[in-house]
């Protein structure tokens, strides 16, 4: 089983846009991104992805910098170690840079997470203190949004207001997330739905440090669920431990949901990566100066999975057809998916191809404009390795 498929990085949070009417045949033996040489000539690399360069690969840029293209190929670029938002024109330039750590309106208190555009106008971003701020497309601060729970992602519809999905504490042993709208003019937010899950089975492994408690998730724990609004503001709701995927449909003033199914195959984990997963993680103990012993919490029934999830990321086109990125045994078969309309029926697979760059192996969603994709990218054997692609599609 080929290491990068089985990567458990976090993401780059991507923002791409590919495009015409022209449809995606997603039946191709593959789908090959053609990067466009002019796009941004004059973009400094080096300087805006300086935290990548010092390290192995993409896993810190990709916690620390998220990226959003907006409208005419403006370049949006949240750096989390600065506390800044870096905004690019379409030749590459720096057009301005702004925010900073704080707590007052327009100020980012930590890991702001940039959330998108709303309405092609306003910039959203919000952190782990329940704040959503909004700035203009020139980086001016707008307005700031308070909500009374901790929001797990924040995605901007086309109505103007906002869906903010978010964690709730209960009693016990149990977690509660909900699905919220909340109205940009008021603030004001209205629950439309909510699960309550129990927390039975060992899900981390918590250790007592010198100053504080260091904890581990299960392998594949994060990112279970992948929440994606469609063009139409439909919320499409998936869990990628399960093959239901679950829609809400807003209809005179209220959500409505309905489900569909996946086919997807997926692969079994075996007793060897097991050991494997549990001899890195002792190593791993050891090196911090931690408890090894802790280690033996890995064989703990329910901690470790039998199979991989049903996929690793849900991106949506155009059309709002689903295409699930699904893991793979096959050699050189880094972004496979299967695409699937929004009322369930198989479209067909793919996979996207990519010469001389790496798009990371956990993909972000995407959105298709003009006939082209606009996607973070790693230039193979580049002193200056990640920079922003514009890509054309191109059927093998």
């Amino acid at each position: 089983m080929k290491a990068k498929t089985l990567s458990m990085t976090i993401s780059l949070f991507l923002m791409i846009s590919i495009g015409w009417a022209q449809p995606i045949n997603f039946n191709a033996s593959a789908l090959k991104l053609v990067p466009e040489t002019s796009f941004l000539p004059n973009a400094d690399w080096k300087t805006l992805f300086q935290d990548e360069t010092k390290t192995n690969a993409a896993e810190k840029a990709g916690l620390m910098k998220q990226v959003i293209v907006g409208p005419e190929e403006q370049i949006f670029i949240s750096d989390r170690n600065t506390f800044t938002i870096t905004i690019l024109d379409k030749t590459g330039h720096i057009v301005k840079t702004f925010g900073k750590k704080g707590s007052k309106p327009g100020e980012f208190v930590n890991n702001q997470s940039f959330d998108g555009i709303l309405n092609d106008k306003l910039l959203v971003v919000s952190d782990n203190q329940g704040r959503i701020n909004f700035f203009d497309l020139q980086g001016n601060f707008v307005k700031m949004i308070t909500i009374d729970f901790m929001p797990l992602g924040v995605y901007p519809l086309k109505s103007g207001n906002l869906i903010v999905w978010g964690h709730v504490p209960v009693a016990g042993n149990q977690s509660k997330s909900v699905l919220a709208e909340v109205e940009y003019s008021t603030g004001t937010y209205k629950v439309f739905d909510e699960i309550t899950k129990s927390n039975d089975e060992p899900s981390r492994i918590s250790i007592p440090a010198e100053k504080s408690i260091i904890s581990y998730g299960a392998p594949y724990s994060a990112g279970r669920q992948i929440l994606r609004v469609t063009s139409d503001d439909r919320l499409i709701v998936a869990d990628n431990a399960t093959d239901q995927i679950v829609l809400f449909t807003k209809v005179n003033g209220k959500y409505q949901k309905s489900a569909f199914k996946i086919n997807t195959e997926p692969i079994k984990i075996g007793e060897q990566e097991k050991e494997e997963y549990y001899q890195n993680f002792k190593e791993r103990l050891q090196k911090n100066g931690l408890d090894v012993a802790y280690a033996e919490k890995v064989k703990a029934k329910g901690f470790f999975p039998d199979y991989l999830p049903n996929y690793y990321k849900l991106i949506l086109d155009d059309k709002n057809n689903c295409l699930f990125f699904v893991y793979t045994n096959q050699q050189n078969q880094d972004y496979a998916f299967q695409a699937y309309s929004i009322d369930g029926k198989f479209l067909g697979k793919s996979e996207f191809k990519i010469e001389g760059y790496d798009l990371l192996s956990r993909m972000g969603s995407f959105k298709f404009k003009d006939g082209f994709v606009y996607t973070p990218g790693l230039k193979q054997n580049d002193e200056a390795p990640l920079r922003i692609l514009k890509c054309r599609i191109v059927a093998e």
